[in-house]
């Protein structure tokens, strides 16, 4: 009689929460985990050096619950969600990862969805992200998605490619009990800019992640730009249309802290000033890889990259790092932009 055993096994998810005194909404995070459908994932709990008693709460729960999958590893000192993330990656080597902020909740089907969409049979990718609830401190719901999410709305965008269902590892393999008519839509290195949801949305392979998070990036905080931004130049995106999590504003936000109007996420004066920090970082990421990313990509991919990075970030033109990257339109759109300041300053003075 034939076996109905798969002939493969299904990859194990390193979960890493991490915390900054959320003693009030870490183990909201901690049980949607174990709630998950998908139950081949192993989670370190990062506490960042709290004050509120969150590393206490989250030992005497750990004992409660009594799963072994579940660990608590405390930092002696505040270091950022960078340093978190590096932590709770180094404890593991499962070939997926998964962040997720402790203020955060996932909804039961998450991994399940993710690993289906990242084992479709049409493209494998450097991370996927789905899209949220946004939530208050309650779990009260203020928007059914996350409006800079690049998925589709009213039509098909035309620099991304459709998934179908039929394609999602979800059909065919027994250890994932899952499937959705929700759009799945692939995006590939070649997009830029923000195209995802926040950090709790995310899952990433390792392989693409191991180089981002070893690279000495200065800013503490943005990690999920960081990584996100530097993983899909690898291999592109999956962005899950369905929304898989909740996002908590509950007006304590590192990013933002004013009540939700509708439309983007406000964030705060001091988060966007940050911007143009991340944007440099980027820049040094890029530029350090730029042998691999066009041996991956193909000649030229860096340039394109660049170009399009610098004109984001206007101030980065002055980087003289940038100009062999840089075409012939591109390079005189510099020293026009270039002269134009100066001549500014000169009359200005005058």
């Amino acid at each position: 009689m034939p076996s109905t055993n798969a002939p493969f096994e299904l990859p194990r998810v390193g979960v890493i929460i991490t915390c900054h005194n959320y003693r009030a909404y870490v183990e909201d995070a901690i049980r949607s985990v174990l709630a998950q459908t998908y139950q081949k994932w192993d989670c370190v709990i990062v506490d960042d050096a709290s004050t509120d008693g969150s590393a206490e709460h989250v030992r005497q729960l750990l004992e409660t619950i009594g799963d072994p999958r579940l660990r608590l590893l405390v930092r002696p000192q505040n270091g950022g969600q960078i340093a978190a993330f590096r932590d709770g990656f180094a404890t593991g080597d499962q070939p997926f990862v998964a962040f997720l902020d402790a203020d955060d909740v996932w909804l039961p089907n998450f991994l399940a969805a993710h690993l289906s969409a990242h084992l479709n049979t049409m493209r494998s990718v450097s991370l996927s992200s789905s899209d949220v609830l946004l939530v208050d401190r309650d779990r009260v719901v203020l928007s059914g998605t996350y409006v800079l999410m690049r998925k589709p709305r009213s039509e098909m965008d035309p620099h991304g490619a459709a998934v179908p269902p039929t394609s999602r590892l979800g059909e065919i393999a027994p250890g994932i009990a899952y499937s959705t008519e929700y759009p799945i839509t692939y995006f590939g290195p070649r997009t830029y800019g923000w195209i995802w949801a926040p950090t709790s949305s995310m899952v990433f392979r390792r392989g693409a992640l191991e180089p981002v998070l070893a690279f000495p990036f200065q800013s503490r905080m943005s990690t999920d730009y960081l990584t996100a931004t530097c993983a899909h130049l690898v291999a592109g995106s999956l962005l899950l249309s369905e929304c898989l999590g909740l996002y908590r504003l509950h007006g304590a936000n590192v990013s933002t802290n004013s009540a939700y109007a509708g439309g983007h996420v406000q964030q705060t004066p001091t988060h966007s000033a940050k911007h143009i920090n991340l944007g440099a970082e980027v820049l040094d990421y890029v530029l350090a890889n730029a042998e691999r990313l066009d041996a991956i990509n193909g000649k030229g991919f860096v340039s394109e990259v660049l170009t399009h990075h610098v004109r984001r970030f206007g101030s980065l033109f002055d980087d003289p790092r940038v100009v062999p990257f840089l075409n012939r339109k591109n390079r005189w759109r510099r020293w026009r932009k270039r002269a134009v300041r100066d001549l500014r300053r000169l009359f200005g003075q005058a």
